[in-house]
């Protein structure tokens, strides 16, 4: 059979602790408000010093169209064969990445010469750009030695340097009238120039040092990094920002997209790389017509030569024989064996020309030479013809058949190195630029608006991240069913924590001399329902106390007490009962601060016996309710505690009151907790939701016992009234009455 005792403190069923509770969740962002609004504020705000420092990004873009085309070689089959223009579109697309392309926008446009003012760090480019004219901060900061302030511009057109020196950051120093001076990275002096001229400076033991600046708008003493990069290494850069890209599937449309911090630059960029791409692809078309006609330049004169010794031999021969004419029947086989040798020329030219870009196992290259050896097969017959015929008449058309073959094959070539001339004149490349890059006038990088929606959004996450960070290395207990487990101790209250609390703490702090009792000023605050509920189980908890003193205590400072302490008080004076409140803090006590009264005389004086109960013992404005302040803070609290003038003053207090409250010092700081609690006939241990640990919890509770104290319970403290485990999902403490 349970007692009464026993029947007051019955614990909640348990929940499973593992359970994600959302109102817990609430109440740990609530709780760290202040910690989430400063970082989310903190990541605004750099994000804005991003969007607003940050070099602006522009981009340029233009279209080239890469369609079938077939050269325009007429009859040359061959020629049709070499020159066919269909090469996909991703071999374009690596085309135009390639360093073939590429290098030579490097080499037009410079851009292995890097060449820009010296701006002041991290925000001297942004204040550049605000500014157009050059002398704009000049006369502002004159002192801030060198660096750009907006306006400046420099165009450097050939810069030579030693090995020594690639790579290397060299300063330029803007002169009066147009000169300047060139340091190297130890800031040694190598030249003076100026601008328009070519400089040139011979240095020991190395090449020649060559600059030409074209361009230099600064005031005087105003610095330039100066660097010449390697021509791979500028390549490289420029393949790295370069986009090449089809618009749609098998469109032959491509896109150029480039980006950089000069709206000019990334412009002239892409169109030169446009140009340069258009030019090659057409050098790559008629390039197969060029050595094509190489080797037909080559042939006509042997031709030629071999055309007239012919000639010249058929009529010596005629002019020693007299004239003489073939037969009809001899004529036949001329004609036949002309054609047969015509043809076999023009096949083995083409196989010639084949052979310099297939090998002999080459398809093109077979069928050629399965005709060549069926034309030999034909003329070896006719030859064999020929031997049967009359000495003069064999001579005959031996010299009338050197002299046809030669006279046809001359014009022939002749024929196709003209009609290659004509192909080569007329070439057009199987690309072509749709759209030539138009001049970015506005930026996009950084996207300003996405940078400060980004960073408010990210600041967010990371301030509630850092609040459930905070919470979990706390450490500290925040289940009052876990503290009653392990240590056996019963939670008379669970406190919620008061908004108006906090008001009133302000006005303490701020010095008022009024009374800032909550329970006065709120007696419907939740904070105040709690101490009513505490009021009830008191009532029975005091039934077997040795008398009628009560110690409020906390395991360290900051944890509450003094709240409770004047506020129960206030709500036992309320129910009818003559309570006096004692300040017994005698090292920091400042419970006068709640009742608007003076430190001194209190209780240090009462225990010294320099003052009497009728001067230390002050009437709140609360009916029922006396007080009494610690007085000078002594020295020795300790000691002063362990007199026994302290027992007899609280024993003869007792006698004249129904309720006297203690407020002590932390039980873990210093021992005046365990003193006070010997006279007490109870004591209450307050713990702060989510402060202590369990093991400080376990060691103030051992403490207190070790000292005899009668602990009757807990008070848990400052629960948020967002967090459901306190609230209605274990803890229902309390009503809200409203008229």
């Amino acid at each position: 059979m349970t007692t009464e005792k026993e029947q007051i403190f019955i614990q909640a069923p348990d929940y499973a602790e593992d359970e994600i509770d959302l109102g817990d969740l609430i109440a740990v962002v609530l709780q760290a408000k202040w910690l989430i609004i400063a970082i989310t504020l903190g990541a605004f705000f750099l994000g804005g010093a991003y969007a607003v420092l940050s070099t602006p990004i522009y981009r340029a873009d233009g279209l080239l169209q890469v369609e079938d085309q077939k050269s325009g070689l007429g009859s040359l089959d061959i020629s049709e064969l070499l020159l066919e223009g269909d090469a996909s579109v991703t071999a374009e697309i690596q085309l135009l990445k390639s360093r073939l392309v590429l290098g030579d926008a490097v080499d037009h446009l410079k851009l292995d010469i890097k060449a820009e003012p010296d701006y002041f760090p991290i925000f001297g480019r942004a204040v550049a750009r605000r500014h157009n004219s050059r002398d704009a901060l000049a006369s502002a900061w004159p002192g801030l030695g060198g660096f750009a302030w907006g306006g400046e511009s420099i165009q450097v057109d050939r810069l030579d340097v030693p090995d020594q020196l690639f790579g290397k950051e060299l300063a330029l120093v803007a002169g009066q009238a147009g000169t300047y001076k060139l340091y190297d990275p130890d800031g040694e002096l190598l030249l003076d120039g100026k601008v328009g001229q070519t400089a040139s400076q011979q240095l020991k033991d190395q090449k020649p040092l060559t600059i030409f600046v074209s361009e230099l708008t600064a005031r005087a003493g105003t610095e330039f990094s100066l660097e010449r990069q390697a021509r791979l290494k500028a390549i490289e850069d420029l393949q790295g920002r370069l986009k090449v890209s089809e618009k749609g599937k098998s469109s032959g449309i491509l896109s150029i997209v480039l980006e950089g911090d000069d709206p000019h630059k990334v412009t002239d960029q892409v169109n030169e790389i446009a140009n340069i791409y258009v030019r090659k692809n057409v050098e790559r078309k008629s390039a197969e017509a060029e050595k094509t006609l190489e080797f037909l330049d080559t042939q006509l004169p042997l031709v030629k030569q071999q055309m007239e010794s012919a000639e010249v031999a058929l009529n010596t021969y005629r002019l020693e024989q007299g004239s003489v004419d073939l037969p009809l029947e001899t004529q036949g086989i001329l004609e036949s064996i002309v054609a047969i040798e015509g043809q076999l020329i023009e096949l083995q030219q083409k196989r010639d020309e084949v052979i310099q870009l297939f090998t002999s196992e080459h398809p093109t290259v077979k069928a050629l030479d399965i005709q060549i050896s069926r034309l030999h097969a034909g003329l070896g017959s006719l030859n064999q013809d020929v031997k049967e015929l009359p000495n003069t008449q064999q001579e005959v058309l031996r010299l009338f058949r050197d002299v046809q073959v030669n006279t046809e094959l001359y014009t022939a070539l002749l024929n196709n190195a003209q009609e290659l001339r004509v192909v080569k004149a007329g070439t057009v490349g199987n690309v072509r630029v749709v759209d030539h890059a138009a001049f970015p006038y506005e930026p996009v990088k950084p996207n300003k608006p996405l940078v400060l929606v980004i960073s408010l959004l990210l600041g967010g996450f990371l301030g509630t991240t850092a609040a459930f960070i905070k919470k979990a290395l706390g450490g500290g207990v925040e289940d009052p069913n876990l503290i009653e487990k392990q240590t056996g101790i019963p939670v008379y209250a669970v406190i919620a924590h008061s908004k108006n609390q906090e008001t009133l703490d302000k006005q303490i702090k701020k010095g008022n001399r009024q009374p800032n009792v909550l329970a006065e000023s709120n007696a419907d605050d939740p904070a105040i329902e709690s101490l009513r509920n505490l009021r009830t189980a008191l009532h029975f908890g005091m039934m077997e106390s040795k008398n009628n003193i009560i110690m409020i205590a906390g395991p360290s400072p900051t944890v509450g007490k003094s709240f409770v302490s004047v506020n129960l008080a206030a709500v036992l004076a309320s129910a009818g009962k003559k309570v006096l409140l004692v300040d017994g803090d005698l090292r920091k006590g400042h419970l006068h601060q709640y009742v608007g009264h003076s430190r001194a005389p209190g209780l240090s004086e009462l225990i010294s016996g320099s003052t009497d109960t009728n001067t230390a013992i002050y009437q709140t404005a609360l009916a029922n309710l006396n007080f009494i302040s610690t007085g000078a803070l002594p020295p020795n609290p300790a000691e002063l505690l362990l007199h026994d003038n302290f027992t007899n003053l609280m024993n003869k207090l007792s006698a004249k009151y129904d309720q006297i409250i203690i407020d002590s010092p932390p039980i873990l700081a210093v021992t005046d907790a365990t003193i006070v609690g010997r006279v007490a006939g109870a004591s209450l241990m307050i713990i702060k939701a989510g402060v202590h640990p369990m093991r400080e919890i376990e060691q103030s509770v051992k403490r207190l016992q070790q000292a005899e104290v009668n602990l009757r319970g807990l008070l848990f403290n400052d629960v948020d009234a967002f967090s459901r485990r306190y609230g209605a999902g274990k803890y229902s403490y309390q009503y809200d009455y409203r008229s």
